[in-house]
């Protein structure tokens, strides 16, 4: 009977804590393609009524069903250029009746390209070329693109070398190099001597040097590509002012303690501006925690406004993102008086959260949070993530309008999460006092029957 009740209690927590999504808000926007990466941005009751790491935030469409989404801060993108070398592949190579050397090379593995240089690769070290470039025309034939031009080596006097050759931009794939000479004339390294002497007459030495034919080698041709690359900048924050901070001046450790409502909402930073025109002080920046407040950030705050002195303020001060319903500031005074805040004095630095996923056409959606149960933040592998570091943009829908006030939860819904999260000690404590009740009967009846 007892086992019956408790898994009858355990299936009552379950059943009441699945699919417990207390606010539902739908997304206005719609997509004319097949698939279109959307961006909604979170609001202040979603930070308000959502878990940790906005594991109960999901996207639902019209039939209910999950749609994965990416939650993570709007981020913007600055585009720059990039040089990237591209590498060729041979598709003809002849020698000249001059005594050239004609090599017919195509890109590899490539569509885009913005070819802006040429490079050509040889082991060879002291020796002077030309190279002519050619590109294909209209008639199936060889257009002079640029050259000649001079590519040389003097490493034997000088680390001097010129390899590349500066093109007009090109998005052709095939090319045509005409190299000034296949073989290389050069003096060998050494010299041959030869000794003649006779009777009285001086020694006489000649030297004789031979001239070398080498062939000009060549390891690769690459093409230098100029590439558009998104670089991620800094995530997008606002600095907000805070409301309804409250000011306590603690006499005895010669502190002000502000305590600044955010409301769950993430924060980066807060902005201290009073009323005083000179200070500096030491700041500390607390959290609650169980059983009180931790401190995770802090730093100096000053602002300096004296004639003849360039004006100096340094009034922020940056950590972590958190999300808490309260931040704690603790400002040093020592021996100066107290600061003063008006309204407005007190900022904290806000980033913009969006829900980022792919909505298919003619497809509606809506947003839903508020699951009193604890969940883990879904994973979903998609290329939504891809697609936003390669700085394109997603299309902004909008939130519905949000329910005034908090998230209520009835007795009901407290008393399945009280048990969710502390049943098993509930449980233990029922089966010890069961236990006990029973031994207290067992030694009661054992005590009548020794009774004479």
């Amino acid at each position: 009977m007892r086992m019956t009740v408790t898994f009858a209690v355990a299936a009552w927590v379950c059943a009441g804590l699945a699919e417990e999504w207390r606010v539902t808000r739908e997304i206005a926007g719609s997509s004319d393609v097949a698939a279109t990466v959307v961006a909604v941005a979170l609001d202040e009751h979603v930070f308000a009524n959502s878990q940790e790491a906005f594991a109960d935030v999901r996207i639902l469409d019209a039939a209910g069903h999950e749609v994965p989404r990416v939650i993570a801060p709007r981020r913007t993108y600055a585009f720059e250029e990039r040089g990237v070398y591209r590498a060729t592949r041979f598709k003809e190579l002849a020698q000249l009746q001059g005594g050239g050397l004609a090599v017919v090379c195509e890109l590899v593995d490539t569509n885009a390209v913005v070819l802006t240089e040429l490079v050509v690769d040889s082991p060879l070290r002291n020796y002077e070329q030309t190279v002519t470039v050619y590109v294909p025309d209209d008639a199936q034939g060889w257009r002079l693109l640029k050259g000649p031009e001079p590519l040389f080596d003097y490493s034997r006097f000088a680390d001097v070398r010129k390899t590349a050759v500066s093109l007009p931009a090109q998005t052709g794939r095939r090319f045509k190099l005409v190299i000034g000479q296949a073989d290389d004339k050069v003096y060998s390294s050494y010299a041959e001597m030869t000794e003649e002497a006779g009777g009285r007459q001086p020694q006489r030495q000649s030297k004789r040097y031979r001239v070398e034919s080498r062939p000009f080698r060549i390891d690769a041709v690459r093409f230098r590509d100029i590439e558009r690359v998104a670089v991620e900048k800094t995530s997008a924050c606002e600095w907000t002012a805070v409301s309804g901070t409250a000011t306590v001046e603690d006499k005895d450790k010669r502190e002000t303690i502000l305590t600044v409502p955010t409301g769950r909402c993430p924060v980066r930073g807060v902005a201290l501006a009073p009323v005083q025109q000179n200070f500096e002080r030491r700041v500390t920046v607390e959290r609650p925690v169980p059983g009180g407040w931790e401190a995770f950030g802090g730093g100096t705050v000053l602002r300096a406004h004296l004639p003849g002195l360039p004006v100096r303020d340094s009034l922020e001060i940056r950590f972590g993102e958190v999300r808490a319903e309260h931040l704690r500031v603790r400002i040093r005074n020592d021996d100066n008086p107290p600061l003063q805040f008006s309204e407005g004095g007190v900022k904290m630095l806000q980033p913009a959260y969006d829900a980022v996923f792919i909505a298919e056409k003619g497809q509606s959606y809506r947003l839903v949070y508020g699951n009193p149960e604890t969940l883990e933040p879904p994973v979903y592998e998609q290329g939504v993530t891809d697609y936003l570091r390669r700085g394109q943009r997603a299309a902004v829908w909008r939130l519905g309008p949000a329910p005034e006030g908090a998230i209520a939860y009835g007795t009901g819904v407290r008393v399945r999460q009280f048990l969710a999260t502390h049943g098993m000690q509930v449980l233990c404590v029922v089966v010890v006092a069961a236990l006990a009740l029973l031994i207290l009967r067992a030694a009661r009846h054992a005590n009548l029957s020794s009774t004479p």
